[in-house]
């Protein structure tokens, strides 16, 4: 049996956000499998955090280094910037159509938007 989306309560979430010195109350929304009714790599993920946060999904920006997983939000009319650094592409997708590089490339990227 194969897993296709991992999901993680509160404090799954809360722990690693802890290790890089974040806190829940540094985000508009955290979310998790209490809050939300979709994961990834359903667009309706995508579709459902925009509405939460009252904005456009083309306001909206999803950087992430899974291709199956990230990139599907252009789906939803996101940009996105995939990270090469630590890349996950297990369907060994073509990911030159996607906007990527490593974090000074990001911030280069972010900086033109």
């Amino acid at each position: 049996m194969s897993m296709k989306a991992v999901l993680f309560d509160l404090d799954g979430t809360l722990l690693p956000m802890d290790w890089a010195g974040l806190k829940k109350e540094d985000f508009e929304l955290c979310t998790t499998y209490e809050n939300i009714g979709v994961s990834k790599p359903n667009p309706a993920y995508y579709t459902e955090i925009a509405k939460r946060l009252d904005v456009a999904p083309e306001e909206c920006l999803m950087v992430g280094n899974d291709v199956a997983e990230d990139m599907v939000a252009v789906k939803t009319g996101m940009k996105v910037f995939l990270l090469t650094d630590c890349l996950l592409n297990k369907n060994e997708e073509d990911i030159s159509k996607y906007p990527q590089g490593g974090f000074a490339k990001l911030q280069e990227f972010i900086k033109l938007l």
